[in-house]
């Protein structure tokens, strides 16, 4: 599935029935649980292949759903009372999940005060990372401990909702979102020796790395991601990723972020009427702005709006 725009839609609801029916994933059956007050904060945001729903909630609710084919989810709380809610008998912790394979049932009590984000994932772009979670694979509920710690990046994603773009520039925004996750969870989910032991710098790796290379120098001047780097070459952007990581000591998402900040400064420095660093931040999917300009000030010493006004004041040539 492709990224498309960041899609976005919030509502306040003071009862549970439209929020049965404002789950696009699943066919839910809600019970409220808390007497005669319900209020539930919703946002979400569709990415293509990710789609995060964020809540905060007033109340308490049984739920009950089916996981459908092709996708995931993963349930996280982000506040509200600790260890309160069971998902599936599970009651995570504030660093836990809780992941659901395609056709798992998901049985939830949810306590009053909970937040808490459900992220949902398509099969086609997060199955090579889920899939060495083996119960996840036979309708099981898997408890994850400690996973916000490992993949901080989660936490963040409710951010998304703020992230205002469209057209090419909302594409490769929602393309930065779920390139960086993969590179998160794919760390998280990574136990033992190190890619850089697992894939050895030589032979493979080095060819792989090196078509990786050329394709990027031939689409300098825009936002390219690793889904679509192992694509064009003909392997998964996981592996592409080992590869990075035994040639140059660095994961592809490490890579590519430094060449999008150097092709920002590029652009920054051409300058021209009317040009904005937030509208270069987003073509380039570099969609948060605070760490975008944290980023660019470390890498070059400078604002992006310092970059901006110098270029303006350089001599054409």
């Amino acid at each position: 599935m492709e990224c498309i725009a960041p899609a976005t839609w919030s509502a306040e609801l003071d009862r549970i029935e439209p929020l049965a029916e404002a789950q696009r994933d699943f066919q839910a059956d809600m019970v409220q649980l808390s007497p005669g007050r319900f209020r539930y904060g919703l946002r979400l945001v569709d990415l293509g292949p990710l789609r995060v729903q964020s809540n905060d909630l007033d109340g308490s609710y049984l739920g009950r759903a089916r996981v459908p084919p092709g996708t995931w989810a993963l349930f996280f709380p982000t506040g509200g009372p600790e260890e309160a809610s069971r998902l599936n008998g599970m009651v995570p912790g504030r660093a836990d999940a809780v992941l659901y394979g395609p056709h798992a049932e998901l049985h939830a009590r949810v306590s009053d005060g909970q937040r808490w984000t459900m992220a949902v994932f398509d099969d086609g772009r997060f199955r090579e990372i889920f899939d060495r979670i083996p119960a996840a694979c036979e309708r099981r509920a898997v408890h994850l401990p400690g996973l916000l710690a490992r993949a901080p990046g989660l936490l963040r994603l409710e951010e998304v909702h703020g992230a205002v773009a469209g057209g090419a520039a909302g594409a490769a925004v929602s393309e930065g979102v779920v390139d960086g996750l993969c590179a998160a969870l794919d760390g998280a989910f990574t136990a033992g020796a190190s890619s850089a032991r697992r894939v050895r710098a030589e032979g493979r790796a080095v060819r792989v790395a090196s078509a990786a290379v050329a394709y990027l120098e031939a689409a300098r001047g825009r936002a390219v991601f690793s889904h679509e780097i192992g694509a064009a070459i003909g392997v998964s952007p996981r592996f592409v990723n080992q590869c990075f990581d035994a040639v140059f000591g660095m994961s592809v998402h490490r890579y590519l972020r430094l060449r999008r900040l150097a092709e920002a400064r590029r652009r920054l420095m051409a300058g021209g009427d009317g040009l904005l660093v937030k509208q270069v931040a987003l073509d380039l999917g570099l969609w948060h702005f605070g760490r975008f300009a944290s980023a660019y000030q470390a890498q070059f010493g400078e604002t992006p709006s310092q970059t901006l006004a110098a270029g303006g004041r350089r001599p054409h040539r």
